[in-house]
C-alpha cells in the first residue's frame, strides 16, 4: 500500500484512499510517543480528499491543543497545591492549627466575629457543638484540628443523628449551628471550605399540640403544688408560652389593675410589642397565694433560673412528668413508625386558652391580641381590639381549679360598665366595644 506524508502542523498521512493525522506527544517520563488517528468528516464518514482532511485535522488539533492546555493547568494546580501545603506546614510550625477542643472558646470570644446573641442562645450553641465534639472524640479521636473535619466525617455525624431518630427540627438545629460556628471560625481555623454547607436540612412538618379538656385541666392544676401550680395556672389563663411563663417577673403583674403586661420572648428582638392580658379571678387567687414580702424578681424564681441557665430540657421534663402523673398520655406513634409525636405539652395550655376564649364567644381579633402574633400585618389588625373586650373574654373562661383561692372583683352596675365603655369608644373599635358590652351583660347576669 502506498503511503504519502503531507507536511503541516500535526501531519496528514494518506494510506490508500483514506487520510490519517499523525502527531507526537511527550509523556511524563520525557519520552516522545507517536499517535496516529483516522480522520472523519462531521458525519463520521472516512475522509478521502485533501481539503476535507485539512478541515478534519484542524478540528482534531483544536481538541488536542485544549487537552494539552488542561494538562498544563493541572500541572500548575498541582504545583500550587504543593506550595500551599508547604506554606501550611510552615505556618503550623509557627502557630498550631485551631483544635476542635479550642473551637468553642474561640467562638464565644467577643472578638470571634460572631453576631451578638443572648445567653440562652449561646448555651444552645454550646450544647450542640459539645455533642459534636464528644462524638468526634468517641469515634475519630485522631482528628483533632477543626480544619481536618472532612465532608465524610460531617456526613457520618449527621447520619448518627438520624440513627438516633431525632426529630427533623432537632437535626436541622444541629446542622445550622455547626454551619454557623464553622463559618465564624473559617479564618481563625484556616478552613478551606465549610463542610456543613454540602448538606441540606430535612423537611419538617408541624405537629400541633392538642387541647386539654376541662377535666384534664382541673386534674393538672388541682394536683400541682408550688411553682408548678403557678406555671400551669398562668399558662391556662394567659395563653403565654413556656418561656414567658417561666421568666415572668412580678413587675409585669399588676394585681391592682388585674393585668399582665409582657413582651413575648419569641418576638422581643424583631417586634418588641407589649401584650396586655387581663388576670382571671382564678389566676388572681393563685398569684395572691404568694405574700407580697416574698415576691422577688421572678414569679417562679426556681423555674426562671433553670430556664435562663440553658436547662430548658429540665423544665420541660418536669412538666411532662406532671402530665403523666395526672394520667394524661403525652405522645402518640407516628404513621411511619419512627420517633413518637408529642401531642400534649405545656404549649397545649396555650391552645386550650385560645379554644376556651373562642368557645366563650370572644371575637377572633380579641383572642389574637391576647396571645400576641408575630406577623406585623396581622398585629396591626389585632391592635384595634379593646381592653374591655379582652377583659370580658378572659372573665368568661371556666373555673378549672379545684381548690384555688378566687379573688373576687368588685362588681359594677350595668350603667357603670356602659359608662366606662362609652368613654373609650372610637370609630375604629365600635364593633369590639359593642361585643364587649354584650359580654359585659353576660358577666353581670352571672
Amino acid at each position: 500500500m502506498k503511503t504519502k506524508t503531507v507536511r503541516s502542523p500535526g501531519s496528514l498521512v494518506l494510506r490508500g484512499s483514506r487520510y490519517y493525522c499523525f502527531w507526537r506527544v511527550k509523556g511524563t517520563d520525557g519520552k516522545s510517543k507517536a499517535i496516529c488517528k483516522a480522520l472523519r468528516d462531521e458525519h463520521g464518514a472516512a475522509v478521502t480528499t485533501k481539503p476535507e482532511a485539512e478541515q478534519a485535522k484542524a478540528r482534531l488539533m483544536q481538541v488536542i491543543v485544549k487537552q494539552d492546555e488542561i494538562e498544563t493547568l493541572r500541572s500548575i494546580q498541582h504545583a500550587i497545591d504543593d506550595k500551599q501545603t508547604e506554606i501550611a506546614a510552615l505556618q503550623d510550625a509557627q502557630c498550631k492549627p485551631l483544635t476542635i477542643t479550642q473551637a468553642w472558646a474561640e467562638f464565644q470570644s467577643p472578638t470571634s466575629g460572631r453576631k451578638n446573641c443572648n445567653r440562652t442562645s449561646l448555651r444552645e450553641y454550646e450544647s450542640k457543638f459539645s455533642m459534636f465534639h464528644f462524638w468526634m472524640q468517641e469515634n475519630h479521636a485522631s482528628v483533632t484540628a477543626l480544619r481536618d473535619v472532612t465532608p465524610a466525617l460531617a456526613k457520618s455525624y449527621l447520619d448518627s443523628l438520624i440513627k438516633r431518630e431525632v426529630a427533623p427540627a432537632t437535626y436541622n438545629g444541629h446542622l445550622n449551628t455547626l454551619r454557623y460556628i464553622f463559618k465564624t471560625l473559617k479564618d481563625t481555623a484556616k478552613l478551606v471550605d465549610n463542610v456543613w454547607l454540602k448538606f441540606n436540612p430535612l423537611p419538617t412538618t408541624t405537629q400541633g399540640r392538642r387541647d386539654l379538656t376541662v377535666d384534664e385541666l382541673r386534674q393538672v392544676i388541682g394536683t400541682a403544688t408550688g411553682e408548678m401550680k403557678m406555671m400551669f395556672g398562668i399558662g391556662c389563663y394567659s395563653g403565654l408560652r413556656l418561656g414567658d411563663v417561666a421568666t415572668l417577673k412580678w413587675n409585669e403583674v399588676d394585681l391592682r389593675r388585674n393585668q399582665i403586661r409582657r413582651i413575648p420572648r419569641k418576638t422581643a428582638r424583631r417586634k418588641p410589642v407589649v401584650i396586655v392580658i387581663p388576670i382571671h379571678p382564678v389566676l388572681a387567687g393563685i398569684l395572691a397565694e404568694i405574700p407580697a414580702k416574698e415576691r422577688g424578681e421572678f414569679v417562679n424564681p426556681v423555674m426562671a433560673q433553670t430556664y435562663l441557665n440553658g436547662n430548658r430540657t429540665s423544665v420541660t421534663h418536669a412538666i411532662q412528668k406532671h402530665f403523666k402523673n395526672c394520667g394524661i398520655k403525652t405522645t402518640r406513634a407516628r404513621e411511619n413508625g419512627v420517633r413518637r409525636v408529642v401531642e400534649v405539652g405545656f404549649h397545649s395550655m396555650r391552645h386550650t386558652f385560645v379554644s376556651m376564649c373562642r368557645e366563650a364567644g370572644a371575637p377572633l381579633s380579641t383572642v389574637e391580641s391576647l396571645v400576641g402574633h408575630n406577623n406585623v400585618r396581622m398585629t396591626q389588625i389585632y391592635s384595634h381590639s379593646s381592653p374591655e373586650a379582652a377583659q370580658s373574654a378572659v372573665a368568661l373562661l371556666p373555673d378549672v381549679s379545684n381548690n384555688a383561692v378566687v379573688v373576687s372583683k368588685p362588681s359594677q352596675t350595668r350603667d357603670e360598665l356602659l359608662r366606662e365603655i362609652i368613654k373609650g369608644m372610637t370609630p375604629k373599635n365600635l364593633r369590639d366595644k359593642a361585643l364587649a358590652m354584650l359580654a359585659g351583660e353576660a358577666v353581670l347576669k352571672n
